[in-house]
């Protein structure tokens, strides 16, 4: 049996291992996804007890997007040019890091050309938001402004110091995650928004979709479309069968009841 999993800190709240259990039992695969606890000091040793294990791929969360890079066999060119590695697959005996939550944040959105778009937070999963919208106008804001303005550099895109209103508003910080109840947006800034879209999931809808609601944004994304997107990639690649995307989307809903 091949193991694959998720490694992150803290991991137990994950629901990859459901959505990926289902594809493999679906398809009568011989295989089994289990979550993988590894604090930020032990992700090296972690790496290399891989092999040893048997675990033929990862899907890596937060905090080790960046930080398992250095201890992989190779990066690829993906994931080299959006700093920070979600998924980690076994090929010629090499484990290479790649990323797939840009396909996460593409495939949901659909056609974006020529909107003005806000990416709020400027950690792993906006970086991979500003590979997948590099050919976009994007706008860039974040707690600390620094960090906005560094990557905002990387692209050409432009800080802000203060959050404007855009077309499409994409929440890419962990805010909501712990709490559903906060939000990283001022609710000012879904006047006139065509999508919101907000990359944590959880059983509680979050303030920032909530907000987006009220303020009459018509279209609305959440967590579970970048979790499943980036999961059908990443399953494709582990195991060269195409993603029952089906069973994969009603496994998510049934385990949280929606």
């Amino acid at each position: 049996m091949k193991i694959y999993g998720v490694v992150g800190h803290p991991v137990s709240q994950s629901l990859s291992p459901v959505i990926h259990n289902a594809a493999f039992e679906h398809l009568e695969i011989d295989a089994e996804y289990r979550a993988f606890d590894v604090r930020p000091g032990d992700i090296g040793a972690f790496v290399k007890i891989l092999a040893r294990e048997g675990i033929w791929g990862l899907s890596v969360t937060m905090p080790h997007k960046e930080g398992i890079m250095p201890f992989l066999d190779e990066i690829d060119d993906i994931a080299r040019e959006i700093g920070a590695v979600n998924t980690v697959y076994l090929e010629n005996n090499k484990y290479i890091g790649t990323n797939y939550d840009w396909i996460g944040i593409k495939e949901p959105l659909g056609d974006v050309k020529g909107k003005k778009i806000l990416i709020l937070g400027a950690g792993g999963a906006a970086q991979a938001a500003c590979y997948a919208l590099k050919d976009s106008k994007v706008m860039i804001w974040n707690r600390t402004y620094e960090k906005a303005r560094e990557l905002a550099g990387k692209w050409d895109f432009e800080a802000l110091k203060d959050q404007k209103q855009a077309e499409i508003i994409i929440n890419c910080t962990s805010v909501g995650f712990d709490n559903p109840g906060k939000s990283p947006a001022d609710p000012k800034i879904f006047r006139g928004a065509e999508v919101a879209y907000d990359i944590v999931y959880g059983p509680e809808e979050t303030k920032f979709l909530r907000d987006a609601k009220e303020a009459g944004v018509p279209k609305i994304i959440s967590g579970e479309q970048m979790l499943l997107h980036q999961g059908y990639a990443a399953f494709e690649k582990w195991t060269g069968e195409k993603a029952p995307r089906e069973v994969m989307r009603k496994s998510f809903h049934l385990v949280l009841g929606t």
